[in-house]
């Protein structure tokens, strides 16, 4: 299965095993003048890896992802041939690429369309193509702040103390507050299984009332809230922690006007440290592990230091320390690599718990894990990133650099892992993959809208 590059340099480099693969279609996010900052940072993402493959002699065609419908860019492209395979990589189906194509999957969800992240990866698994990163499962998942934390939980990973906020209200749906009537919301998301409702008082959901502002009572504060479904820290500005049950509920009621069609996540804000430890498959050559599943190597683990922070200010990793240049968080905020004795404890912790999250969320290619320590020096994993930013100056590009790996390194790694995950799927459901084939047919772009629909109505986030 390994791949060999048409290598013109870097002939130190460890890109020695990346197989067959020749060309590569770099499919992202469409970016207009006016969109928010963390949807046109992929742009940048979109340059490292169109740039890396290049000058190792691999056909790049960058694609952006026109209404979010994948299947027609392809088709585009002019990549609807005859029913066949994908050659070398060990696909099927009747969006035949040309031999040793993979699509390298940069599509992220944009603010207020988080579905579109885990439903371009569900398209290209219905056409049957190898493509990097996490599967459309750990997407969905992933994507779901709250779907994540439980599941995390569930396996005995520690998680901040937190819960569901559907609405404000009367959380027995006898009466609505001002911000219900503002809102005019009907409480449709229901219950959530992990906000420590567990029907001992006789209410099982199927009433209509959602998860109220009770969570602040079963909540010890501080806390902090988020969207849902957001990613790129959005939802986390001005004051988004709250030390208060007044103040919590004003800032609800803001993000749940903000955020329409979403719940909040709830949480008890954490004091500790803020580790970042970032995830990257293992060189082809490393032996699998006795599941067979993939195995991540961890990279050197960053910590976020608040430099300078007044007392009152909440350390956490916001929107503007993400996005805005010229605010103090943004310029207070700085990215470390522990190497003190002090550390080697928690850094260890650290590093069992992104490894233990890995597999439980399933992801593939690379990822990162993000966690806090609380009052106790306990640390807890606050979220788990799929398929995080690739930009050269993001946290997960400066943890493999700290690593000693090139970009080309990186990008080797995700690409064998893609392949791999492809192969795999491949031997295992091999008439699966022709059937959706087969369903598609020459007009892939008619035909999958309404397979794609049904594959993935489990989870709906609305796009």
């Amino acid at each position: 299965m390994e791949l060999k590059l048409k290598r013109q340099e870097h002939r130190s480099s460890r890109w020695t095993r990346l197989g067959k693969v020749s060309h590569v279609i770099v499919a992202h996010n469409p970016v207009g003048p006016a969109d928010d900052p963390s949807t046109s940072d992929v742009l940048a993402q979109v340059e490292l890896v169109a740039e890396t493959l290049a000058k190792l002699g691999v056909a790049v065609t960058r694609l952006p992802v026109a209404d979010w419908r994948i299947w027609e860019d392809l088709a585009r492209l002019g990549t609807a041939q005859s029913p066949g395979s994908l050659g070398a990589l060990g696909g099927a189906g009747d969006l035949a690429l040309d031999p040793g194509t993979v699509v390298f999957n940069l599509v992220e969800a944009p603010p207020g369309l988080p579905g579109v992240h885990p439903a371009t990866a569900a398209a290209l698994e219905l056409l049957g193509l190898p493509f990097s990163g996490s599967s459309a499962a750990c997407l969905w998942l992933s994507t779901d702040k709250l779907a994540t934390r439980a599941v995390l939980a569930a396996e005995g990973l520690p998680v901040p103390a937190g819960g569901r906020l559907d609405r404000l209200g009367d959380p027995r749906g006898h009466g609505h507050d001002r911000h219900d009537r503002r809102q005019g919301r009907d409480g449709h998301h229901g219950r959530d299984g992990h906000n420590g409702r567990d029907g001992r008082d006789g209410r099982d959901g199927r009433d209509g009332w959602p998860q109220g502002a009770e969570v602040f009572e079963r909540v010890p504060p501080p806390w902090i809230l988020k969207p849902a479904y957001e990613d790129a820290s959005l939802g986390l500005d001005g004051e988004a922690v709250c030390a208060t049950r007044e103040a919590a509920l004003e800032r609800a009621a803001e993000l749940l006007r903000r955020f329409p069609g979403q719940p909040l996540l709830v949480e008890r804000y954490l004091p500790g440290r803020e580790l970042n430890v970032s995830l990257l498959a293992a060189p082809a050559s490393a032996v699998p592990g006795s599941d067979g599943d993939e195995q991540p190597t961890v990279l050197p683990v960053a910590e976020i230091e608040f430099v300078d922070y007044p007392p009152g200010m909440p350390r956490i990793v916001g929107y503007e320390a993400k996005w805005q240049p010229e605010s103090f968080a943004y310029t207070h905020t700085v990215r470390r690599f522990p190497e003190d004795a002090e550390s080697a404890e928690v850094l260890e912790q650290a590093r069992r718990l992104a490894i233990a999250a890995w597999r439980v969320c399933g992801l593939s290619g690379y990822g990162r894990v993000d966690l806090r320590l609380d009052e106790h020096g306990v640390p807890h994993v606050l979220e788990v990133n799929a398929n995080p930013c690739l930009a050269a100056d993001a946290g997960f590009m400066a943890a493999a650099e700290q690593a000693g790996l090139t970009a080309a390194d990186v990008i080797a790694r995700i690409l064998t892992a893609a392949v791999a995950r492809h192969r795999s799927l491949a031997a295992r459901r091999p008439e699966r993959l022709m059937a959706v084939g087969a369903e598609a047919g020459p007009q892939a772009a008619d035909v999958l809208p309404a397979s794609f629909g049904r594959a993935t109505a489990v989870h709906r986030p609305r796009i």
